[in-house]
C-alpha cells in the first residue's frame, strides 16, 4: 500500500512528459530561417535611429566585435533581409526570435512611418508568447525600412554577452500560433534537464533540512542553504510560470538571482566549516575562510548598492572578482586540504569542489549554464556521500565512547568490589586473633593470599571465562567456611551442555549474592541444615546463575538487623546491579536480577532464591 503513491507520481511523471513529447510531435516544427546581422556600438544615449540613418555611420559584421557588450556600450543593429525577400512573399506575417537583452527596442515602417516597439528581460509592456521569453515581434514585409531593413536598439546591463555568438531567426506565424502551449523539441530538452535538476535538489534541500531539524547539525543546514542558491541561480530562466518569470525579470529578482552565485559560495564554505570542523583540524584554514566569509558580506552589500544605484558596470566587475577571487582561494584551499588531510572527509570536499569550480569556469568561458549544473550535481552526488560517510564516522565515535565510557564505569564499580570484598575479609581475620584461634587465622589468611592473587589477575579484564570464575568461587567459598568453622554446606552445580570455558560472564558477578545468604539467610539459621546451592545452566545464548540457600529469608533477617539497616545498606548488591545494567546490549535485551522469597504451606520462610540473567554470555567476543 506505501508503493501506491510514489507510483502514482511516477506515473504522472511520465504522462506530463509523454504530453510534451506528443504535443512537440503534432504541431509542426517551425521552419528557422537565420537572418544576417551587422552592429554599431555607441555610448551615447541621445542618439536616434533618424541620426545614424542620416549619418555615414559604419555598421560592421559582429566577427569584428571581439569583446563582450559592456553596460554603457548601446548597440544599434542592422537585420538584413534582402536575401529573405522571396521567403517573406511565401506568408503573410512572420516572427522574430532575437537574443535575450535586458532593454531593447525594434524599428520598423509602419504607414510610412517609422515606429518602434520594446521588449527585453526589464520590458514591462508583457511583449512575451512563450513561457520561454522569446519576444513577441511581428515580421512583415511592408514593415522593411528601405524595404530589406529592421533596426534594433539594444542595452545589455546586467551581464556579458559575446555579440559574435548572437542569433536572430524568423519563422511562419503558423507554425508557431499556439505557441503558448508550444514547445520546441530543443527546449523540451531543455525542460527535462532543468526539471530533473530542480526536483533532485528540492529532494535534497527538503532532506537536509529535516536532518538539521531532527538533529541540530548546521552543516545539513547550510548544504540546504547552499542547494537552495543553486536552484535560485541555474534554474531561473525555464520557470513555467509568469508569475515567478516577472518576479526574476524585476530589478530585485534579478539581483537576488545574479547574488545568488555569491551566497552559493558564501554557504558552501560555511558548510566547509561544521562539516571538516576546520576550527580544531583545520585552524590556519578556518581563519582564512573567516576572512573570505567577511569579504563575500562585504560584496554582497557593496553589489546591492552599486546595482539600485544604477552602476552597472561596477556591478559586473565585482561579481568579476568575486570569480576570481574564490577560484584562486579554492584552488589554494584544495592543494592545502589535500596536503593536510586528516581523513577523507578533506578529499570530499576537495572532489566536490574540484567538480563544482570546473562547471563554474565551464559557465562562465563557455556561456553554458549546463556545464555548472553538470559540476553542481556531481558535487552534490559526492556530498551526499560524503555527509553520509560522516554520519557513520560520527557514529561510531558515539559507539566508541559509548563503549569506553561504560568500561569505565565498569571498571569504577569493580574497584569499589574489592575494598567491600576486603573488608569483609580482614573483619573475619580480626574476629578469629580476638577469639585467639591462631591457627585457623592463619590458614584463613593464607587461604585469602591465594584469592587475593586470583581476583588481582583476573580483575584487568571486564568478562572473565566462567571456568575461572568457578575456580574464584571455590576460593571464596572455602575462605567463608573457614571464617565460620564449616557450618553450612556448599555445591556448585553446572549444567553438563554448558561449556565453562566458552563462556564469560562479568568479573566475580555472583560474589556479594553468596556473600549475602551466608551471613544473613544460613548464619541467622538455628536449627537444621544450613544449605547453599550455586549453578550454572544455560537457556538459548543466555547465561543463567542461581543462588539458593534454605536460610531464615530476607524478611526475618531484615527484622534482625533493623538497627544496623538505619545505618548501612548493601553496597555489593548496589553495585553488582549497576555492573549488570552497563554491561547489558541494549534497552530490549537487558541483563537482569531476580530475588524470589520461599516460603512452605504454612507461609514459613524456606530461603532465598536468586535468578541472574546474563545475555550473550555464550557468545564471547574475541
Amino acid at each position: 500500500m506505501k508503493k501506491k503513491p510514489l507510483l502514482c507520481l511516477y506515473s504522472l511523471f511520465f504522462i506530463s512528459w509523454f504530453s510534451i513529447q506528443l504535443t512537440a510531435q503534432n504541431l509542426e516544427e517551425p521552419k528557422v530561417k537565420t537572418l544576417p546581422f551587422y552592429i554599431f556600438k555607441t555610448n551615447d544615449s541621445l542618439l536616434n535611429l533618424n541620426s545614424i540613418l542620416e549619418s555615414t555611420q559604419h555598421f560592421l559584421p559582429p566577427e569584428h566585435e571581439k569583446n563582450s557588450t559592456r553596460p554603457q556600450n548601446i548597440y544599434w543593429i542592422k537585420l538584413d533581409l534582402k536575401k529573405s525577400l522571396d521567403s517573406l512573399n511565401t506568408q503573410h506575417t512572420w516572427r522574430l526570435e532575437t537574443p535575450i537583452f535586458d532593454k531593447a527596442a525594434l524599428y520598423f515602417l509602419k504607414n510610412d512611418t517609422i515606429s518602434f516597439q520594446t521588449f527585453g528581460t526589464f520590458d514591462n509592456t508583457g511583449n512575451l508568447i512563450s513561457n520561454y521569453g522569446i519576444p513577441n515581434i511581428e515580421l512583415k514585409k511592408e514593415n522593411l525600412i528601405d524595404s530589406k531593413y529592421l533596426y534594433i536598439r539594444a542595452e545589455i546591463f546586467s551581464r556579458r554577452s559575446n555579440i559574435y555568438q548572437w542569433d536572430f531567426t524568423y519563422i511562419p506565424v503558423s507554425s508557431n500560433k499556439n505557441l503558448n502551449f508550444y514547445y520546441p523539441e530543443k527546449f523540451i530538452n531543455i525542460l527535462i534537464s532543468d526539471y530533473t535538476y530542480s526536483g533532485a535538489c528540492i529532494i535534497i534541500l527538503l532532506l537536509f533540512f529535516a536532518i538539521y531539524i531532527y538533529s541540530g547539525r548546521k552543516q545539513f543546514l547550510y548544504y540546504a542553504l547552499y542547494v537552495l542558491a543553486s536552484i535560485i541561480y541555474l534554474i531561473r530562466p525555464n520557470f513555467n510560470n509568469h508569475t515567478i518569470i516577472d518576479s526574476y525579470n524585476s530589478h530585485l529578482g534579478h539581483w537576488v538571482a545574479i547574488i545568488c552565485q555569491v551566497f552559493i559560495n558564501l554557504f558552501y564554505i560555511v558548510f566547509a566549516i561544521y562539516y571538516l570542523g576546520t576550527k580544531k583540524n583545520y585552524p590556519k584554514l578556518h581563519k582564512s575562510i573567516l576572512f573570505i566569509v567577511f569579504i563575500l558580506f562585504g560584496i554582497i552589500f557593496l553589489d546591492a548598492f552599486v546595482f539600485f544605484l544604477g552602476d552597472y558596470e561596477s556591478h559586473i566587475y565585482i561579481l568579476d572578482f568575486q570569480r576570481l577571487a574564490m577560484t584562486i582561494w579554492g584552488l589554494i584551499a584544495m592543494v592545502y586540504l589535500s596536503k593536510n588531510a586528516k581523513n577523507l572527509l578533506a578529499y570530499f570536499i576537495v572532489a566536490g569542489s574540484f567538480s563544482y569550480m570546473a562547471g563554474a569556469l565551464g559557465y562562465l568561458f563557455f556561456e553554458n549554464r549546463y556545464y555548472m549544473i553538470l559540476g553542481s550535481i556531481t558535487e552534490i552526488l559526492i556530498f551526499s556521500l560524503g555527509l553520509a560517510y560522516k554520519i557513520k564516522l560520527e557514529y561510531e565515535e558515539k559507539l566508541y565512547l559509548k563503549r569506553e565510557v561504560s568500561e569505565k564505569e565498569h571498571r569504577a564499580l569493580r574497584a569499589q568490589m574489592n575494598p567491600h570484598f576486603i573488608f569483609n575479609a580482614l573483619s573475619a581475620i580480626q574476629n578469629l586473633i580476638l577469639k585467639n584461634d591462631r591457627m585457623v587465622a592463619l590458614e584463613y589468611l593464607s587461604k585469602f593470599g591465594k584469592l587475593s592473587r586470583g581476583i588481582l589477575e583476573s580483575s584487568f579484564e571486564k568478562k572473565v571465562l566462567l571456568a575461572d570464575e568457578i575456580k574464584l568461587l571455590n576460593s571464596y567459598l572455602e575462605l567463608e567456611s573457614l571464617r565460620f568453622n564449616g557450618v553450612f554446606n556448599y555445591k556448585i552445580c553446572i549444567s553438563k551442555d554448558l561449556d565453562t570455558n566458552d563462556t564469560e560472564i562479568p568479573f566475580m558477578i555472583t560474589q556479594p549474592f553468596i556473600e549475602n545468604a551466608i551471613i544473613h539467610g544460613l548464619n541467622n539459621k538455628k536449627e537444621g541444615d544450613k544449605n547453599l546451592l550455586v549453578s550454572f545452566c544455560k537457556n538459548g545464548e543466555t547465561l543463567i546463575c542461581e543462588i539458593e540457600d534454605n536460610g531464615i529469608g530476607r524478611v526475618l533477617s531484615n527484622k534482625m538487623n533493623s538497627t544496623l539497616k538505619k545505618h548501612k545498606t548493601s553496597r555489593g548488591i548496589e553495585i553488582i546491579k549497576r555492573r549488570l545494567q552497563v554491561t547489558g546490549n541494549s534497552d530490549l535485551r537487558k541483563n537482569t536480577i531476580e530475588i524470589i522469597d520461599k516460603y512452605d504451606k504454612n507461609n514459613n520462610p524456606l530461603g532465598t532464591k536468586v535468578t541472574i540473567k546474563i545475555i550473550d554470555a555464550l557468545n564471547p567476543t574475541v
